[in-house]
């Protein structure tokens, strides 16, 4: 995550600096570690049979927390990577980064409602209050990517490609 939003963001405007943005960081890390609830030491762990059950009981919050968070995250940013890949190598036009994003909203919006509510049995508080920012963080590098698909595109892409939509980079 922040990959390549942030350098974009920090080199073509002047929408916030690095110490707005690690201040902006901490502050939402400390939020989130005063909101976490104590851990509630009354659960187990239970053995999954399938796929199925293991999206089932993240969803759920029947999971433990690592088991819920690394995988996605590890997914997500890999998918992220890829695609600012894809736009690097211009074989990717704006259309098909913002059709990217929207494929991975539903499975994002799953991945941190899990995550919320696996890290009520967390052992620790410190890894349940950043597994929930990392959460956090997702949604504003996705609000990020949105900024500069809308009102940056010619830091990100190349607005010479035929196939792309007359408005696109303007």
């Amino acid at each position: 995550m922040f990959i390549h939003t942030l350098p974009i963001i920090f080199t073509y405007t002047h929408l916030f600096t690095l110490y707005e943005a690690l201040i902006f960081c901490a502050a939402i890390f400390l939020l989130t570690f005063l909101y976490t609830h104590e851990v509630d030491r009354h659960w187990q762990d239970k053995e999954l049979g399938n796929w199925y059950h293991f999206l089932h009981s993240a969803w759920l919050g029947k999971l433990s927390l690592w088991r819920a968070f690394w995988p996605f995250f590890v997914l997500i940013n890999l998918i992220l990577f890829y695609i600012d890949y894809r736009i690097s190598n211009v074989s990717y036009t704006i259309a098909s980064w913002k059709t990217v994003h929207g494929m991975v909203l539903f499975p994002i919006l799953w991945w941190i409602v899990s995550v919320w509510r696996c890290s009520r049995y967390c052992r620790y508080k410190i890894w349940a209050a950043a597994a929930r920012t990392v959460t956090v963080y997702l949604i504003l590098e996705l609000c990020l990517r949105f900024f500069i698909a809308t009102q940056y595109p010619h830091t990100l892409f190349d607005c010479r490609l035929l196939v792309m939509e007359y408005g696109d980079c303007l």
